[in-house]
């Protein structure tokens, strides 16, 4: 008995501190696995939202100019967002701030044609509530506690510094087709309008390209360099082009809005190329230490099933051994009788009696 207890002791002293680190191990791993997945979850509400601010602009643009913008475009990506956030909302905290977006957007594609300038502020507060909602998508999603400095980076530009060099893009052509449209009685007014929208399409582009080459130098990825670096030069190109020649700084200088819709074209096609890049290299950097996640996890449950047989087992073997009987050696004389046991001489029958 004493010998079990012994075994017993000794198969929990072996057990209890393989099983405290398993369970810290697993708590932690499964903490980081849900961040990392509340990640993903952010990623893909990010890239519907990516879609709908191109055809966000381009309907505030069509509006400025006096022209029907695309409806139709509007209503499919507006049910796309509206699918992603009906699976993803409810984890992202996002439904309210979505259904608001969604009621403003719905009323501006039932408007008619409006004059440009309160197409440009009407559009403008729509815009400014899609930028706010991905910040709430960053950080409700958890992308914005984000460690690793290349995922870092990448989730900031295709969450925030992209859309915003978007949108401020999208204003500094609607600007210029307004001031195009003005009477020229106020030319320093029009101009340093133009100029604001510059500097506000050039600062979230500038941190763009900072923060995408910065990503590009802290990684171990062997396809974020190849992929991200061409595509960000050709969206610095159409940004450059943009802004370089086509404000009127005199005041008096014609705008080609013309040539400045195909340059926000490129910029937008560009932007949209870049945007998908960033955010599949991000989702491959996250699916890989997810992957990591999972082995580490394995790894902890193996060591435990490891400990568990070294402490059980001899255990287990000792209770089911069948115990022996003593083997007696007949060469050994047997111990004598008790004295009870043994028979007087004189009550002994005679050998031969009956």
């Amino acid at each position: 008995m004493t010998a079990v207890l012994l075994h017993c002791l000794l198969a929990f002293a072996l057990m209890a501190p393989t099983t405290l680190l398993f369970a810290r191990v697993w708590g932690s791993v499964g903490e980081q696995a849900r961040f990392a997945q509340s990640e993903r979850n952010g990623i893909e509400y990010v890239r519907s939202l990516g879609q709908l601010t191109i055809a966000l602009t381009d309907a505030q643009s069509a509006a400025v100019a006096g022209r029907p913008f695309p409806r139709d475009t509007i209503t499919r990506v507006v049910e796309a967002t509206a699918s992603v956030d009906t699976r993803l909302g409810g984890d992202l905290r996002t439904h309210e701030r979505w259904s608001g977006l969604r009621a403003k957007i719905e009323a501006l594609a039932a408007l008619s044609v409006i004059d440009p300038a309160t197409a440009f502020s009407t559009f403008g507060e729509a815009t400014d509530m899609l930028l706010a909602l991905y910040k709430e998508v960053r950080d409700n999603s958890q992308l914005t506690r984000e460690q690793d400095v290349d995922a870092s980076y990448l989730q900031e530009g295709a969450a925030q510094q992209l859309p915003e060099a978007v949108v401020a893009a999208g204003r500094f052509m609607d600007l210029a087709v307004i001031a195009a449209g003005r009477p020229r009685n106020d030319p320093a007014g029009t101009a340093a309008n133009l100029l604001n929208a510059r500097d506000a399409v050039n600062y979230p582009a500038n941190n763009l390209a900072a923060g995408l080459q910065a990503a590009v130098d802290g990684t171990s990825s062997r396809t974020l360099s190849g992929n991200l670096l061409s595509r960000l030069d050709r969206f610095r190109r159409g940004m450059e082009t943009l802004t370089a020649t086509t404000v009127p700084v005199d005041g008096r200088t014609a705008v080609n809005t013309a040539a400045l819709r195909d340059v926000r074209n490129e910029v937008q096609t560009a932007a949209s190329e870049l945007a998908a890049t960033i955010l599949d290299e991000l989702d491959l950097l996250i699916s890989a230490r997810i992957e990591d996640l999972d082995r580490q996890r394995l790894t902890a449950a193996v060591t435990l099933a490891v400990g568990v047989l070294l402490a059980l087992v001899p255990l287990a073997v000792r209770l089911v051994r069948p115990r022996r009987r003593p083997v007696t050696d007949p060469s050994v004389p047997l111990p004598p009788l008790p004295a009870e046991d043994v028979v007087p001489t004189w009550r002994r029958e005679p050998t031969g009696a009956r």
